[in-house]
């Protein structure tokens, strides 16, 4: 009898266990059944993260069978992620990956024929009641948009993009997006949901394709093109200053084999709202970085035209906050960009009122400067110039008073070492220097073109160029090709060495004439002494224009009457071979140039406006 008792016990144990499993389970299903199968994912990865509450069927299991909606709801915890994430940044984006159901889930005959809308954007607070209930009705509200069928192909595997939507700017946090509303009209998967630094363009230089629109919506395709950056200005600084920086724009293109001729180069042509941009392809150069602020209508329309299937990225996206300067009209760090586009960038433009500061992107290390006029351009670089390069001047630094009203140049070049003797030549002496040149020290000690160490400065790496905006425009794009090829000459060896073969190789009497206009020119005063400043000097010259127009140049110069005065026989000889052995070393220099960087003489930019 008491075997027969402990057994009902023991089955009522069991029966009451299974019972309390089950109620475990349903709870925890229905707990579980509240929320997304992925979490939201945040760029910088610093707080833990938490799945989003799923506000229907589709929303619980990632994904619309047939055709519908898929809401989500951040949680409290998310909300104020988000609204310090988007403090920190300024602008940003939500960027959600979708996968598209290949066309074997299709009815083949409808595939490419009925358009398949596909749309996101956001939940607001006015989607939900006071106390945070979902109302389930949509109301007209921004949307990002395409149609699926520009993601669908012929074979049987499924397609995934990601495509991203930026939240307005100085948004107050109870202005911030509460969740995310999905549409299509066709089978989709939703993979994640996932907040970053704003992007805006296309990038398809990953696994997966991105598609990125502004705050103000709009429609993006398959192949990328056109972008619309117009709605941008909701999104970033539209003003360089001392407290923003205006957003960058970066472009990829597909590797070339085979980049052209110099006569007839690979390139592609962007229009940027009305303004046309050539970007010359090279074998070596597969991206670039725009800076909007070097434009006249950044945040507009882009187009592009010839080659334009080999571009794979043109993305719109934040500066580094390092970039915005500590303090009023001193910028330490440089732009990256393309000499090109610097020659009529607006100084209204700049983040500081008397020089902005570039560096040349596929040329690490080498700084140009840009000052507003002359007299800034003299305050940087007159006394250096006179310590580096004048004749019966070198090595020494010379005091205000001895200066006086003496030129310098009206644009300047000088590679690390020579940077690092001044400053350490003017530490030795304990001499007093100006503003403008302590300033130029701190941007060299920034940048790693000279290093501090107890005596003084040893040089680091790189090169320093300057132009002055108060140059005519005719004169700031020679001086970008002879400051920059110099910059190049500084910091290259081989191409030092190719410049010294052609130096020593070229037609002596015509290297007497280039010596002797040199000699002949008072604002000029190169000292003959000094092979390294010989050579690069000669390869500036030849290089500055285009190869068409060097023999015409150097006749120009032996048409001078200052330079006839001092060297006639040699004038009359450059005069009667028209130039001929400056052609044919400018020959040599373009063919090189052309097969390392795919430069050219007169053009040392791979983007021209």
């Amino acid at each position: 009898m008491k075997i027969k008792l402990f057994e009902q016990r023991f089955i009522l144990l069991i029966l009451a266990v299974f019972l309390a499993a089950d109620i475990v389970l349903a709870s925890v299903k229905f707990v579980l059944s509240k929320y997304a199968p992925f979490m939201l994912e945040f760029e910088n990865n610093a707080q833990p993260m938490e799945k989003l509450y799923a506000l229907n069927s589709n929303a619980r299991h990632g994904k619309i069978k047939k055709s519908g909606y898929a809401y989500y709801k951040f949680t409290s915890s998310q909300q104020k992620q988000l609204a310090a994430f988007y403090k920190e940044k300024g602008s940003v984006s939500i960027t959600i990956r979708t996968g598209v159901r290949s066309v074997k889930d299709y009815n083949q005959e409808e595939t490419f024929t009925a358009e398949k809308p596909f749309f996101w954007g956001f939940l607001t607070a006015d989607d939900f009641d006071a106390k945070g209930r979902f109302l389930d009705r949509i109301q007209k509200r921004t949307l990002s948009s395409t149609d699926l069928r520009g993601f669908l192909n012929t074979e049987a595997s499924d397609i995934y993009f990601d495509s991203a939507f930026a939240i307005e700017k100085d948004l107050d946090a109870e202005k911030l997006p509460r969740g995310i509303l999905i549409y299509s009209s066709s089978p989709i998967d939703i993979y994640s949901i996932r907040v970053g630094s704003a992007k805006v363009g296309f990038d398809f230089t990953d696994t997966v394709p991105f598609y990125g629109l502004a705050s103000t919506g709009g429609t993006f395709s398959a192949s990328g093109l056109p972008v619309d950056f117009s709605g941008c200005t909701m999104v970033f600084p539209v003003q360089n200053s001392m407290y923003s920086i205006m957003p960058k724009i970066e472009l990829s293109f597909r590797p070339v084999s085979d980049n052209g001729t110099p006569e007839d180069q690979m390139k592609v042509k962007l229009n940027a709202g009305g303004e046309v941009l050539t970007v010359y392809r090279t074998k070596n150069t597969d991206s670039h970085t725009i800076q909007t602020s070097s434009l006249v209508f950044p945040f507009s329309n882009f187009e592009a035209s010839e080659n334009a299937d080999s571009i794979t990225r043109m993305i719109m996206s934040s500066n580094s906050e390092n970039l915005i300067p500590s303090e009023p009209n001193r910028v330490l760090l440089p732009l990256e960009t393309d000499p090109g586009l610097i020659i009529k960038t607006k100084s209204s433009m700049w983040r500081a009122s008397d020089y902005e500061l570039y560096g040349w992107e596929h040329f690490s290390k080498i700084l140009i400067f840009d000052t507003r006029d002359y007299n800034i351009q003299r305050d940087f670089f007159r006394r250096l110039a006179f310590f580096v390069e004048k004749a019966g001047f070198r090595g020494r630094i010379l005091s205000d008073a001895e200066l006086g009203d003496m030129h310098g140049y009206n644009a300047h070049d000088y590679r690390a070492e020579s940077l690092a003797a001044f400053f350490t030549e003017a530490k030795r002496l304990n001499i007093t220097l100006s503003a403008k040149e302590y300033l130029l020290c701190d941007i060299l000690v920034e940048n790693g073109i000279i290093i501090p160490e107890q005596e003084g400065f040893k040089s680091g790496n790189g090169a320093v160029i300057s132009m002055s905006q108060q140059s005519p425009e005719w004169q700031r794009i020679l001086f970008t090709a002879h400051e920059n090829w110099h910059g190049i000459f500084f910091t290259d060896e081989d191409f030092r060495n190719t410049t010294a073969a052609v130096y020593y190789t070229i037609d002596p009497t015509s290297l007497a004439f280039i010596i002797g206009y040199w000699q002949s020119q008072a604002g000029l005063n190169y000292d003959p002494a000094d092979t390294y400043l010989m050579h690069n000097e000669f390869m500036a010259y030849i290089m500055q224009q285009p190869l068409s127009s060097v023999g015409s140049y150097f006749v120009h110069l032996a048409n001078r009457g200052s330079v006839m005065k001092a060297i006639p026989d040699l004038c009359a000889y450059i005069r009667d071979t028209n130039g001929a052995a400056f052609e044919d070393a400018a020959r040599i220099f373009d063919s090189y140039a052309f097969d390392r960087w795919g430069l050219a003489c007169g053009r040392v930019s791979l983007i021209v406006r």
